[in-house]
């Protein structure tokens, strides 16, 4: 999902109808087919949702007249929230984001706290390295060259991380393949321990594909045996 600021530079407030103490991280989502600027957001996909954002009374409507764009918060059955020792004891997924950093017309973002311990350490600085020699190399974002702060690398990492999982979703629509639950959470975690574990040329690599947005087939191919 793009963060774009302008999607919710007009929200009012943040109304949260579960104590946000009881989770570390929420998901969020943006729609843009809400009907109204105020009420309470309907949520018909998967879990629960535990919050929404208002939009001002002057806050115009989309394209579609009397839909307006609004941001949700929701939590899934296996998610930290739900079950402690689950499959996202640490790391969050793609739409994670600690809910004491969201506000009007502010994206939440991945804490500490959300991501269960240290965020992800960048993949120009083994882990190996020293404190100070952590330091020294994150400070060098400032100069020319490849090296990237600690936070860019992070956010570029979930960029390719999220379209890569959308490319992966919508694959599985064509083909209309019935995946548990469980099967594509697992599939999902695997696959940003990966991202994780690669060198920066491979984290390029998949970034570049996924930024020519390769159109996927109208029809799967068909399977019948002839």
């Amino acid at each position: 999902m793009s963060k774009d600021p302008d999607d919710i530079q007009h929200e009012e407030r943040i109304v949260w109808t579960e104590d946000i103490d009881g989770f570390d991280y929420v998901r969020e989502t943006l729609t843009t087919e809400a009907g109204t600027r105020a009420r309470p957001v309907p949520w018909h996909g998967a879990g629960r949702r535990v919050g929404y954002a208002t939009l001002k009374r002057d806050a115009p409507s989309n394209d579609s007249a009397g839909r307006f764009t609004r941001r949700i918060f929701w939590v899934k059955e296996h998610d930290r929230s739900e079950r402690s020792d689950g499959v996202y004891k640490t790391a969050t997924p793609s739409e994670g984001v600690d809910p004491r950093t969201v506000a009007p017309g502010v994206w939440g973002e991945v804490t500490e706290r959300a991501w269960g311990g240290p965020l992800p350490v960048p993949s120009d600085t083994p882990v190996s390295a020293t404190q100070p020699e952590a330091k020294g190399r994150v400070r060098q974002s400032d100069q020319p060259g490849p090296s990237q702060s600690a936070a860019a690398s992070f956010k570029e990492t979930r960029a390719v991380e999220q379209g890569v999982t959308k490319a992966f979703a919508d694959w599985l629509y064509l083909h209309e393949v019935s995946v548990p639950e469980t099967l594509g959470v697992a599939i999902g975690e695997e696959l940003k321990r990966w991202l994780w574990a690669n060198n920066e040329e491979l984290i390029a690599a998949i970034a570049d594909a996924v930024a020519r947005q390769t159109t996927l087939p109208e029809q799967p191919p068909s399977t019948n045996e002839q």
